[in-house]
């Protein structure tokens, strides 16, 4: 059942602590729920502590998860880190699905289409926003019915106070984005973030399309890139993904 939360009320939302909900049967193994590869679970941890550290030294709340091109696994990412962010740091965290041409973390959790961003920016703020409880302490809020144009709706006031209201009444805001080296959704949200996690594939988008991302959203918004799909074999420490900070990607 949706929980209706009205923006711009100080209060957080009620406790979810007892709340469980199925993930899509078809990503056992690849969400933070039983099944996943030990390695890959203590991966989510260390980005986590990466993030947990970042707060305590600037106090930052919203981060927004994209990548360069379709198929580099920004969706899991994103639910990965804020299941591991409720769970091993017990933190309320709001995920956020700012993919609105293309919703998917409706599906990750094993629910129908609900309404969410699109519609409540189109009403211009005027009803309640439904965030969903989907994990303990982890609250959704989809982004609707998909739109084809979502550019007002993102560079809108009422998307401002989305993120601003979530600030104020979760741990963490964190916000998934169709991939900025196809769309420019990502960077016009980035605006309102602290900061970007780029999520990128071994082996699988070109080096230049990741450079241009880079530049896009500017070196200094990225905290960090995610490295995914590295294999043991190749050097990468990991055979899940490894973190890479502000070093983690050059000229080269």
């Amino acid at each position: 059942m949706a929980q209706t939360i009205a923006l711009g009320l100080s209060a957080p939302p009620q406790d979810t602590t007892g709340v469980e909900h199925p993930f899509d049967s078809s990503l056992t193994g690849k969400v933070a729920a039983a099944g996943m590869l030990p390695v890959a679970t203590e991966q989510y941890r260390r980005l986590a502590a990466i993030l947990h550290r970042a707060q305590g030294n600037s106090g930052m709340r919203v981060v927004i998860v994209t990548s360069a091109i379709s198929g580099e696994g920004k969706s899991l990412t994103t639910t990965n880190l804020a299941l591991t962010l409720t769970r091993s740091y017990e933190r309320r965290v709001l995920l956020v699905d700012a993919d609105l041409r293309r919703p998917t973390l409706h599906r990750i959790f094993g629910l129908g289409r609900l309404r969410g961003v699109n519609e409540y920016v189109r009403a211009n703020g005027s009803h309640v926003l439904d965030l969903v409880p989907v994990a303990p302490r982890l609250s959704l809020l989809p982004a609707g019915e998909p739109d084809s144009d979502p550019i007002g709706a993102l560079t809108s006031q009422t998307m401002q106070r989305i993120v601003e209201t979530g600030r104020e009444m979760f741990d963490w805001v964190l916000i998934d984005t169709p991939p900025i080296g196809l769309l420019p959704d990502a960077g016009l949200i980035a605006a309102h973030a602290d900061g970007v996690l780029l999520v990128v594939r071994a082996g699988h988008g070109p080096f230049d399309l990741i450079k241009r991302a880079i530049e896009t959203l500017g070196r200094e918004r990225i905290l960090g890139i995610v490295f995914n799909g590295a294999e043991t074999s190749r050097g990468y420490g990991d055979d899940y993904y490894g973190y890479y900070g502000k070093s983690g990607y050059g000229s080269r």
